[in-house]
């Protein structure tokens, strides 16, 4: 099953219970047991919160989830004043690198474009 939702939001720290709920939504219908859930929630609360610290005033979070077979893609964008990704060798990167399965990271005209991608935790056979 392929569901997409899109959200959008002006860049202000208020708005980052929103993004989360809207999360765990996606994630219920992307069917991700509770743990991973919560490793989405989390993951997006990391990413918007990047995003929004590096927004110039006035602008606008985009958040872009997308269901696809047990595993959740989120794409979110804001525009930087920066101008560049997040920095990786914070404390809040390696929270969001640790709970979603990938990350990616980059600058597309001035627009900072962060993916995820959480999906159900893999097996292994011991």
């Amino acid at each position: 099953m392929n569901d997409a939702v899109t959200l959008a939001f002006p860049a202000q720290t208020q708005n980052v219970a929103l993004a989360r709920r809207v999360t765990a939504v996606m994630a219920a219908r992307a069917d991700l047991p509770l743990d991973r859930l919560e490793d989405a929630r989390l993951a997006v609360d990391e990413a918007v919160s990047q995003v929004i610290a590096d927004a110039p005033p006035g602008a606008e979070v985009v958040c872009v989830f997308e269901v696809q077979d047990h595993a959740l893609d989120i794409v979110v964008t804001a525009p930087s004043s920066s101008g560049s990704v997040p920095p990786k060798g914070t404390f809040s990167w390696t929270v969001l690198t640790a709970l979603a399965n990938t990350v990616t990271a980059a600058v597309d005209g001035g627009v900072v474009v962060l993916h995820l991608h959480v999906s159900r935790a893999i097996s292994v056979d011991v």
